[in-house]
């Protein structure tokens, strides 16, 4: 009878203390342990915490669910014996259990432990993912092209990372609350929040941006700048003036005035026309018709690139004939007009 009533009083002490924890109080055995499913304890009955191995506190723990549990505090604690013990932290916060507060767990649930010294605590984590700053500019992007910027431009986030983290075994929900936007500053205020988590004010400014061509190689004075040379990239607007090149025709053919360095914009003054036919030069000349071809030689009264039309004199008649560049020191007369041939054989 003594015995019962030890074990009764025993039992309200630890059903008090989890009350006052916020824990369940039901389910106690008579030394406040949990039973198993389907076990019946006898008055005066215990049970032996880790079933003959020691219970081992854990100092780090990581969570992979919403709920802290007693059994990812301790290590070897028996079948049966598990509790909720707290929600888990929030991704990206930790929780702090000091010496009392486990040793308080260890008593409302009977487990036999006392801490070895007071100074001793478990850091409670959750697994988690840091939200990126790329992810985040997008989403914004996305809202600000929607509602406020036509032009091509980038978002500059201030800032080097987010703080914002979700857990690491779920997906990814973002959501902008709010956006503000200043076309004279281009600065923007947001509000974001990941997967229903804290709202986090997010701010930056619009860049605008140019797509322009860069070499992918160096290239030396004289070098004529070929379609495979180039490589399309977007850049700051502020980086491109108005003498930066933006359109194909104006580098591919063209030939670089100076040298010419990878991975920048070129600008119109870096390069010059690729002449094929040098104003004073001997040149052979071409007619063609749909019988023959005559050939003869010719003096380029002007300069040309490429299917460009110049003048040039036929050195044995001294007639002046227009003509189309087709290559180095080549022209072809078009159309073969009668005035054409005779002024080709004089």
């Amino acid at each position: 009878m003594i015995r019962m009533r030890h074990a009764l009083t025993h039992l309200t002490l630890a059903a008090t203390l989890a009350a006052g924890l916020g824990l369940p109080s039901t389910g106690f055995a008579a030394n406040g342990q949990t039973p198993r499913a389907g076990q019946t304890l006898q008055a005066g009955q215990t049970l032996q915490a880790g079933q003959n191995l020691p219970l081992i506190l854990k100092d780090k723990v990581v969570l992979d669910h919403a709920d802290l549990m007693l059994s990812d505090v301790f290590a070897n604690l028996p079948e049966g014996f598990d509790q909720r013990l707290a929600d888990a932290p929030a991704p990206g916060e930790r929780m702090v259990l000091g010496a009392r507060q486990i040793w308080q767990y260890a008593q409302a649930f009977g487990l036999n432990w006392r801490p070895e010294r007071s100074k001793i605590a478990v850091v409670v984590t959750r697994a988690s993912l840091e939200v990126p700053m790329e992810t985040i500019a997008d989403k914004i992007a996305q809202r600000l092209a929607t509602e406020y910027v036509e032009d091509e431009f980038d978002l500059d986030l201030f800032g080097r990372s987010s703080n914002m983290f979700i857990a690491a075994n779920e997906g990814m929900q973002l959501d902008i609350h709010s956006i503000s936007y200043d076309p004279r500053s281009k600065r923007f205020d947001a509000t974001v929040s990941a997967n229903g988590g804290r709202m986090t004010q997010m701010s930056g400014k619009v860049v605008a941006m140019v797509e322009v061509p860069m070499l992918r190689r160096h290239a030396m004075p004289g070098q004529v700048i070929t379609e495979d040379m180039i490589s399309w990239e977007r850049v700051a607007a502020r980086r491109a003036s108005v003498t930066t090149v933006t359109q194909r025709d104006d580098i591919v053919g063209q030939t670089a005035r100076r040298p010419l360095t990878a991975g920048v914009p070129v600008r119109l003054t870096d390069l010059k026309p690729n002449l094929l036919v040098t104003k004073g030069e001997l040149i052979t000349l071409t007619v063609r018709t749909g019988t023959m071809t005559l050939t003869a030689r010719g003096k380029a009264l002007e300069s040309g690139t490429r299917n460009a039309v110049i003048r040039v004199t036929n050195v044995q008649s001294q007639k002046v004939v227009e003509a189309r560049v087709i290559g180095p020191d080549m022209a072809i007369v078009e159309p073969a007009s009668l005035a054409n041939l005779v002024a080709l054989n004089g």
